[in-house]
């Protein structure tokens, strides 16, 4: 009898302390808290911007072998176009390379030394390579590149009674080189818009004055545009 009620005190215990363990078993597992993957910006894409460009140039003329009536002109204007490129990613690091080509509204002029030195770029295009830091949905990059642009430079006679007269001109692709940065956001898998700022130098370029003999006019141009870019990305 004693031996049967310590058998039924010893199957109570080992009930009891198996009891917890049941329902800990029983009772239902938190999932786990949802952690979005970091934005992937591999891929194709293509896009549009708009935006302002400041165009200054610098004018001078030159006869045997001496320059002189060095000025500087500038104008503001509009700068519209569209752009292709292609990311690669690894870990935060975003390496690409990205071509775009614009249409501008910049017509600089001024007047020196007799003369009236007129400069307009008319298109420009730029092939250039990113390197960009990706932080959650956001990229800081910087750029680089060859630039080419299409470039009027006139150089006729001016007189104090405000009137021109047709000297010479010369339209010339001119071959140059930009640097810039930007900041670029991920609106969704497929959609960024971003903010690039660049400065673009296209050289040295000369015009011959046609009515005197050695005579030429001397322009350089260089440009700071800053635009807002969309972009679909495939």
């Amino acid at each position: 009898m004693r031996k049967k009620g310590f058998l039924i005190a010893t199957s109570a215990g080992f009930a009891a302390a198996a009891a917890p363990g049941a329902q800990a078993a029983d009772m239902p597992i938190k999932a786990p808290r949802y952690v979005e993957p970091a934005a992937d910006w591999t891929g194709w894409y293509i896009g549009a911007h708009a935006g302002a460009a400041w165009q200054q140039t610098n004018a001078s003329t030159s006869y045997a072998d001496t320059t002189f009536g060095n000025n500087t002109f500038s104008k503001t204007g509009f700068i519209g176009g569209g752009q292709i490129g292609y990311n690669w990613q690894r870990g935060n690091f975003v390496f690409g390379l990205e071509g775009d080509i614009s249409g501008l509204s910049n017509k600089n002029s001024g007047v020196a030394n007799g003369y009236q030195f007129t400069s307009r770029v008319h298109w420009l295009s730029t092939v250039r390579g990113r390197f960009g830091l990706a932080v959650g949905d956001t990229m800081a990059y910087a750029t680089a590149g060859v630039a080419f642009a299409g470039v009027r430079s006139s150089l006729d006679f001016a007189f104090s009674n405000s009137q021109t007269y047709s000297g010479t001109s010369s339209n010339k692709t001119r071959t140059g080189w930009t640097v810039g940065g930007g900041v670029e956001h991920m609106l969704s898998r497929n959609w960024t818009i971003g903010l690039e700022a660049l400065f673009v130098d296209l050289g040295k370029s000369s015009v011959l004055d046609r009515n005197v003999s050695g005579k030429t006019g001397n322009f350089q141009n260089q440009l700071i545009i800053s635009r807002v870019k969309l972009n679909y990305k495939f």
